[in-house]
């Protein structure tokens, strides 16, 4: 077998080892579109990565409470124009979604006097998932601003509603896996338990006849009625492994 070179198992140990990271090629695909939405409603140049903040940019995302890659919820979708029927949901336009987003948060702005923090915790509270407060929110918004425009195509920042889901993902798994094994286990032990009929003695049986009719020993017949002797009675019940 043929070694590989030095520098190549150095490559393939750093690739291996490297942390799980998100990439900013999501946000590219909506960048002008999202920009020009934040810039039209006079909004902080950072809020424009809120939706790669919240759902990596995913216009296809179905939350609890919100959908969409800006994670509307109906009540502000049809606040703003949006229809969300049975046949449509415009949240998972991203024109539309983007639209009624920078809308609502302009007016979150400015209802909260220009304080991001207020606006952006308003924002968020209608999905519960997302695990981050608002001073962290307007944090991280900055930090990936920051990175982008620095020049980094890739962020240490995943997103807290993917990754909320994908935690509880696993944890539903696992319960899952759990109660299957518990049944299994559950099901195992009653395959394993003995499975008993019983008979009643009529006046003429011994136990030789009883065990012969039953395909079974009179010792056997003895150990699973604990019967000292050959000695029974009519109207005793009589303990036999069903087979």
């Amino acid at each position: 077998m043929r070694k590989l070179p030095i520098l190549l198992l150095l490559v393939c140990f750093t690739a291996c080892n490297h942390p799980v990271r998100a990439d900013y090629a999501p946000f590219e695909k909506y960048e002008g579109m999202v920009r020009a939405a934040v810039a039209e409603m006079q909004l902080p140049s950072c809020y424009q990565y809120l939706p790669l903040l919240l759902t990596d940019c995913d216009s296809l995302y179905v939350g609890d409470y919100a959908s969409g890659m800006w994670a509307l919820s109906v009540p502000v979708a049809h606040h703003y124009g949006l229809s969300v029927t049975d046949n449509e949901d415009e949240r998972f336009s991203a024109e539309r979604a983007t639209f009624a987003a920078t809308h609502y948060l302009k007016d979150l702005r400015d209802y909260f006097r220009g304080s991001d923090s207020l606006a952006l915790r308003q924002y968020v509270k209608v999905e519960p998932m997302l695990r981050m407060s608002a001073d962290s929110i307007l944090w991280a918004l900055q930090k990936i601003e920051a990175e982008y425009e620095g020049g980094r195509r890739e962020s240490s920042f995943l997103p807290p509603l993917k990754q909320a889901r994908e935690e509880m993902a696993r944890k539903l798994l696992l319960q899952e896996e759990l109660k299957r094994r518990a049944a299994a286990k559950i099901a195992s032990k009653a395959k394993a338990a003995p499975s008993y009929i019983y008979y009643k003695v009529k006046r003429g049986d011994v136990l030789g006849k009883i065990a012969q009719r039953n395909h079974c020993t009179v010792k056997q017949l003895k150990q699973w009625n604990n019967l000292r002797s050959d000695n029974i009675r009519e109207g005793q019940r009589l303990k036999i492994l069903k087979r």
